[in-house]
């Protein structure tokens, strides 16, 4: 789904599918910052806090599976993708699949486990920095948040929890799974040209994003505007996942959420 080829394993006139296409971890460009940010053990360290208090805040507030006490879509289809292994009932299991999803990429890339702790900050800070462009589109269309947050009834913490899971698992599936999955159908399976694939496999991911908060699969009626608003944030979140990797954009979604329902709870 990126841009570069490894050299370790492909070229650019015949490259074959793989989660990433970095330079090697060995060279001297691959331990550059915007590189490593964009593997999956840095990612998954990074969005590894933020997922631990979605889950184990959901839990203690409420005693059940996330998904059944936020109404998150995405939370709600990871639980049934775990189902579908036969296990079912235990609160932690949605976040152990995603974590494992990251791993199991992880070792398939056979990245380096050793990254510099700096690299983390510079994430946060970044994420942060990328949830400006966000705003600027709220502001312009004037809608709600991407994850219906702010029109959300319940205490502030409960829509802290509820940001963290909307922004780890929409990413999760909206994005890392949602638009591999299309690529490898229009690339590999359709030999469909890449390029245009890419920008079909960016457009169809965001309009599938913004649809899944409305009814049927949302709780939310359907409204213009902010489907509009979701369309755009999606087409913003996909590049930035494909420019800049997991961590980042989850870390993105869910600071910006965070933000928008702090402002909330404090203007009211």
């Amino acid at each position: 789904m990126t841009r570069k080829a490894s050299p370790r394993t492909t070229t650019r006139t015949g490259r074959k599918h793989d989660f990433s296409f970095l330079p090697s971890p060995d060279s001297v460009l691959g331990q550059h910052y915007y590189h490593v940010t964009q593997r999956f053990w840095p990612s998954l360290v990074f969005i590894l806090p933020m997922l631990i208090a979605f889950e184990v805040g959901t839990y203690l507030r409420h005693g059940t599976l996330a998904s059944a006490s936020t109404d998150l879509v995405a939370a709600y289809l990871v639980e049934r993708m775990v189902n579908v292994f036969g296990a079912k009932g235990f609160w932690f299991l949605p976040g152990l699949l995603a974590i494992a999803i990251l791993l199991a990429c992880h070792f398939v890339a056979r990245h380096p486990w050793k990254f510099d702790v700096w690299v983390l900050p510079g994430m946060l800070g970044e994420s942060l920095i990328w949830t400006l462009p966000l705003f600027v589109f709220g502001r312009v269309l004037h809608t709600a948040s991407m994850a219906g947050v702010i029109a959300g009834h319940g205490l502030w913490i409960d829509q802290v929890i509820r940001s963290f899971g909307a922004g780890i698992y929409e990413e999760l599936v909206f994005r890392f799974i949602c638009m591999n999955v299309l690529h490898m159908l229009l690339v590999d399976l359709c030999k469909l040209p890449r390029s245009p694939s890419t920008v079909l496999v960016i457009i169809a991911s965001a309009v599938i994003f913004a649809a899944q908060h409305h009814l049927p699969l949302g709780a939310e009626p359907f409204d213009s505007g902010d489907f509009v608003f979701r369309t755009a944030a999606g087409l913003y979140l996909a590049g930035l996942f494909f420019y800049r990797g997991f961590g980042i954009a989850a870390g993105c979604h869910c600071f910006y959420n965070v933000i928008v329902v702090t402002l909330g709870a404090i203007c009211r």
